[in-house]
């Protein structure tokens, strides 16, 4: 009796010492506890020094906190700054190898959630903590900016970070305060050629459009990237037009059947813009933002791109 109450014992003390350990058996030592934009509570160690990112947003702030030189492996598209081109390679975005991540024994996996849920799941099984950051909205980026300059232990680097990201949306908020609404330009932004798509409201690239001093023509669709007919878009009669895939140049928009009626078209205010720039909720938003402002509002003339 006396063993197997010992046996008990230990059990239970083994249990306890398991509390707060890293759940990946990579790295031992201190731990703590954060909650992610997936709503989990996630054990990760206190200062995490081998970091695998999935997530392209994640990757920039990573860098640009200064923590870009823990990042030992990332996902196909996480291509900024040109240093995480060098990376490893863990898979693509929405398919990752496991195999690949545990071998590069990370102590943290940072991704993002949605089209990456599988992933954080499949990692779990691995027993590696993993964080979820997808920021749905302009301070979604603020607060995860800061969320991650925690993590790492950067916090005074990421309130620097913020600091620029602010300067550059304080610059264009003045400047756009000053427009009349019935003055904005309305816009069409183009997210995908075949087949046409766009944004509305309760995407974040709709609240980018606003923020720049546009009017989104798609606001009322029925999704946040959603479909639409070209038809729609003549009908809107856009006074700008964002490209923002690479997929279709600006000339070739313009030579779409029925697009010459536009008013967009007819000013040659058709523009090809860096997805990564407008697409990608980090830190460089403002500098979307701010371009997208300055198209908005030039004189119009032929745009082959920024």
């Amino acid at each position: 009796m006396r063993k197997i109450r010992f046996i008990a014992m230990l059990s239970c003390a083994v249990a306890l010492a398991g509390c707060g350990t890293p759940r990946s058996g990579t790295t031992p030592g201190p731990t703590r506890v954060v909650r992610d934009d997936l709503g989990r509570r996630v054990v990760i160690p206190r200062t995490p020094r081998r970091i695998v990112c999935t997530s392209p947003e994640m990757t920039e702030v990573l860098f640009a906190v200064g923590a870009g030189d823990r990042v030992v492996g990332v996902s196909r598209g996480c291509d900024w700054p040109p240093a995480a081109r060098r990376l490893p390679l863990v898979g693509d975005f929405s398919n990752v190898s496991g195999e690949r991540v545990v071998a590069l024994k990370p102590d943290l996996v940072v991704a993002t959630g949605h089209e990456q849920s599988r992933i954080v799941a499949q990692l779990e099984r691995f027993r590696l903590p993993v964080v979820a950051y997808m920021p749905a909205d302009i301070a979604g980026v603020r607060r995860d900016i800061t969320a991650v300059g925690d993590i790492v232990g950067k916090r005074e680097e990421a309130r620097k970070v913020l600091a620029a990201f602010d300067a550059e949306l304080a610059a264009v908020d003045g400047r756009v305060a000053a427009v009349p609404y019935n003055r904005r330009p309305r816009v069409y932004l183009e997210i995908s050629p075949e087949p046409l798509m766009t944004v509305a409201r309760g995407s974040f690239v709709h609240e980018v459009i606003e923020r720049a001093g546009g009017v989104n023509i798609g606001a009322d669709l029925v999704r946040p990237y959603c479909r639409i007919d070209s038809e729609e878009v003549i009908g809107a009669n856009p006074d700008v037009i964002i490209s923002c895939h690479g997929g279709a140049s600006p000339a070739a928009i313009r030579a779409r059947p029925g697009w010459n009626a536009i008013t967009a078209v007819r000013a040659g205010r058709v523009y090809d813009v860096d997805p990564d720039l407008v697409l990608r909720a980090g830190p460089r938003l403002s500098r979307g933002i701010a371009t997208l402002y300055r198209l908005f509002y030039a004189s119009p003339k032929a745009g082959e791109g920024l």
